[in-house]
């Protein structure tokens, strides 16, 4: 186990480099949303659409894109067609560039994650924002500024508009392994959610537990980390590791 034999680290966002109760998060973000689209449906019934839609999303089997499958099921449960698609679509085009952006109120962001993506950059790692892509890529790169990270520090960042499946489906991490042309031996993964992220090992990936904002809805049944704490104590592991490998 460690990182002298790995080439590419896998990263969680939400909960794991950006440290932010992710169901709060969702919370605020339902709520923000459902405003855009009053004029449309109440929200007690835009939100059922909503998870509707993305539940459509993680049960994707691979034959299209989550983007795809999520408006397409948003579309019909709304009774929403031809011209009027187009419209919404740029409602939610301005929705993620004007009110999104303002959910990150409130937010405490340390320098921890910047501190570890510039130590494993220095030592030529690829590195993936391997976060679970329900959202569109504006929303992903607006979070990772809320944690003061570069996007072009990252070879893949998954989005609902690149991936096929959703986590916790292990395909979701077969689909990053082929993109990036690596094996599961070449990579570590390091996130805070027990069964979406560790769920990585079945097919060979080490895995790193984040605990700061941990989530483990089964108690832990089925996976064991390979390594687990904090994100400071991920900073001194990695500071050690790799003054070895040098």
């Amino acid at each position: 186990m460690g990182l002298h034999d790995k080439k590419t680290i896998l990263f969680d966002l939400d909960g794991t480099l950006l440290p932010v109760d992710f169901d709060k998060l969702l919370e605020d973000y339902f709520k923000a949303l459902t405003k855009e689209f009053i004029d449309l449906a109440t929200p007690n019934r835009f939100i059922d659409i909503l998870m509707k839609a993305t539940d459509d999303m993680i049960n994707n089997d691979g034959k299209q894109t989550n983007q795809k499958i999520f408006m397409d099921s948003f579309f019909s449960l709304m009774e929403i067609e031809g011209e009027k698609r187009e419209e919404i679509m740029k409602r939610f085009d301005l929705f993620y560039e004007e009110k999104f952006p303002l959910l990150s109120r409130g937010l405490c962001i340390d320098k921890t994650s910047i501190r570890i993506v510039k130590l494993l950059k220095d030592a030529e790692y690829q590195l993936v924002i391997a976060t679970n892509p329900l959202f569109p890529r504006a929303a992903i790169l607006e979070r990772m500024e809320w944690a003061g990270l570069d996007p072009n520090n990252f070879d893949l960042i998954t989005s609902y508009e690149n991936m096929h499946y959703c986590k916790p489906n292990v395909k979701y991490y077969q689909e990053i392994l082929d993109k990036l042309d690596i094996t599961p031996d070449d990579c570590i993964m390091l996130g805070n959610n027990m069964q979406e992220d560790m769920v990585a090992s079945e097919l060979g990936i080490e895995t790193f537990l984040i605990e700061d904002f941990l989530i483990d809805e089964e108690n832990n049944k089925r996976f064991e980390p390979n390594w687990r704490g904090s994100l400071n104590e991920f900073v001194l592991y990695l500071e050690e590791k790799l003054k070895n490998i040098s």
